[in-house]
C-alpha cells in the first residue's frame, strides 16, 4: 500500500509516532545520507553513483576552487555546485565561491568587466 493511503487511514496517535521514528531516523548516519541526496535530486541534479558522490561530500575538507577548509560537519558551508541548466554536478565548493560560480554562469562578461576595472 503507496505511504499516503497508509498514512490517511492511521489515527493521529499513529501518525505522531511514526513522525516521531522518522524525526529520530533523520538525526542517523543513514538518514542524513538519505535526506541530503533526496535534497540533490529534487534539485534535478544529475550523479551516476549517489552514494560515491555523497562519500566524496562529506569527506570533502577543502573547497575546490579557494582551498578554504570547511567547518566540520553539520556545518552548513560547503555546497554541491551543478550546473541549472543540464543538472551535471561540477565542484564541492564554499558558499562563497558557490555564489560567485553562479553570477559568472548567469554574466560572464559582467564578472570580466569588474576584472578589468580593477
Amino acid at each position: 500500500m503507496p505511504r499516503k493511503e497508509y498514512l490517511a487511514r492511521c489515527g493521529p496517535e499513529k501518525k505522531a509516532e511514526l513522525a516521531r521514528k522518522n524525526k529520530e531516523y533523520l538525526k542517523t548516519p543513514k538518514g542524513k545520507k538519505k535526506n541530503r541526496i533526496s535534497s540533490w535530486k529534487s534539485q534535478k541534479m544529475i550523479c551516476d553513483d549517489w552514494d560515491l558522490m555523497y562519500e566524496r561530500f562529506i569527506n570533502t575538507e577543502r573547497c575546490e576552487c579557494c582551498n578554504k577548509e570547511f567547518a566540520p560537519p553539520p556545518a552548513k558551508d560547503r555546497h554541491l555546485d551543478h550546473n541549472h541548466q543540464t543538472g551535471k554536478i561540477r565542484n564541492i565548493l564554499c558558499r562563497n565561491c558557490n555564489q560567485l560560480r553562479g553570477h559568472i554562469d548567469k554574466d560572464y562578461k559582467l564578472i570580466m568587466k569588474l576584472i578589468t576595472m580593477c
